[in-house]
């Protein structure tokens, strides 16, 4: 099993054995009222003795959602909409960078407004997640599907999106400023999430290791 690959290749996540799992899982993000984050799978699993959450998202070729930048747009043609607070948010606290230029959260920093907003819900899904399970690791895996219906340029699309949030995440969390390239059957970690000051009171889980991995099924037969 490719997961189980996965975990064992890496001296952060070996011996993980995995105990349960729920699809389409979904965890509460602050100051929205509904948009969860939906895992297309949420697993819980130990180490030691210690809970570790699994959070996995499957792709066959479709994008990671829309960029940043497409998702305020949609968003601010919903009457009340409370995103610019949650991408706020969600920005500071994983990156440390706030989303907006401007009071009025209108003008993105240029840095983040191509980014999939997917990633970002994502990864602090799971550390969210994590803290819920009371886990001491959380790992965020993005499994994709490799048939003869996708496209491999789509499917490099992909890899490149990841790949260029990943290298901002790590940087800006103490890791190497380094030119991350995440294929399957890979993982990096472990990163920890700086604590930063944020608006709302609620902080986003600064003690937890995360570590991100991906895998591929090839389908091709």
């Amino acid at each position: 099993m490719e997961l189980v690959q996965l975990l064992e290749s890496h001296e952060g996540t070996k011996r993980t054995v995995i105990k349960s799992g729920i699809t389409e899982h979904e965890t509460i993000l602050p100051f929205v009222h509904h948009g969860p984050r939906c895992h297309d799978l949420a697993l819980r699993a130990e180490r030691d003795d210690c809970v570790t959450t699994i959070c996995i998202e499957g792709k066959a070729d479709e994008r990671f959602g829309g960029t940043v930048a497409e998702e305020l747009r949609k968003a601010q043609q919903r009457r009340g909409t409370t995103f610019p607070v949650r991408l706020d948010w969600l920005t500071c606290s994983l990156l440390g960078i706030h989303a907006f230029k401007d009071d009025a959260n209108l003008a993105l920093f240029h840095v983040l407004s191509g980014l999939r907003y997917q990633l970002i819900a994502a990864i602090a899904g799971t550390l969210l997640e994590a803290e819920i399970q009371e886990g001491t690791t959380a790992v965020f895996v993005v499994h994709e599907f490799r048939t003869r219906a996708t496209s491999d340029a789509k499917l490099r699309a992909n890899a490149d999106a990841l790949n260029s949030f990943l290298r901002l995440f790590q940087s800006v969390n103490g890791g190497l400023d380094e030119d991350v390239q995440l294929r399957p059957g890979e993982m990096i970690g472990p990163i920890s999430i700086v604590e930063r000051p944020v608006t709302g009171g609620v902080k986003m889980p600064s003690k937890i290791p995360l570590f991100v991995g991906k895998i591929r099924t090839d389908r091709l037969a």
